[in-house]
């Protein structure tokens, strides 16, 4: 069956609608479409978008072996100021929430206690010289060629500020496999 007697099968004003001939024309040329659509060659960028997304989201799973999740909606137990001044001399101010979070029902009260009366004063400058050492560029390996120096830039300043905050606390309130972290923040993450 070729593709004008398939077409002509598929009209509505045909008879024959519900044929097996259409059926078995359908399905050949779904397996044809489905063969094509295979062989189509296809961009290996699976590592660099991992990469991109693992810094923004992840970088703190890295050097905490806790869980980060960033959720918009939750109530933060901390809201930690941040502050920190750039190497071009801007002064920036912004608040980064944080919650420890325990999906399994692990008592996570003293953790909460922990973050809710530290003193966070300087990590928002100790975040940002963290990210200034090894910041992200545009052509690294693992980066996709699509993200723009800006928004590296800020991906750099979020995974050094996240990777501090989560790094000061103790790793003892985040050993549990059910025990995380979450975290929002109202900066804007500048680089310069």
């Amino acid at each position: 069956m070729d593709d004008t007697q398939l077409d002509k099968l598929l009209s509505p004003r045909d008879t024959w609608a519900e044929s097996p001939e259409l059926l078995d024309a359908m399905l050949v040329r779904m397996a044809a479409r489905a063969e094509q659509d295979h062989r189509r060659p296809r961009r290996r960028r699976g590592a660099r978008i991992s990469a991109a997304v693992g810094v923004l989201f992840g970088a703190a799973v890295l050097a905490t072996a806790a869980t980060v999740y960033i959720a918009p909606n939750f109530t933060p137990d901390v809201v930690i100021p941040i502050s920190y001044v750039t190497d071009t001399g801007n002064s920036v101010e912004c608040t980064y929430s944080l919650a420890i979070t325990s999906w399994d029902g692990t008592n996570v009260t003293e953790a909460k206690e922990w973050i809710a009366s530290h003193d966070w004063t300087g990590i928002g400058q100790r975040g940002y010289d963290l990210a200034t050492r090894d910041p992200l560029r545009v052509g690294d390996p693992d980066t996709d060629p699509e993200i723009t120096q800006e928004t590296l830039d800020q991906m750099t300043v979020s995974k050094g500020i996240s990777t501090v905050v989560v790094q000061e606390i103790p790793q003892d309130f985040l050993d549990g496999l059910g025990v995380g972290t979450a975290g929002t923040s109202t900066c804007k993450w500048e680089l310069h």
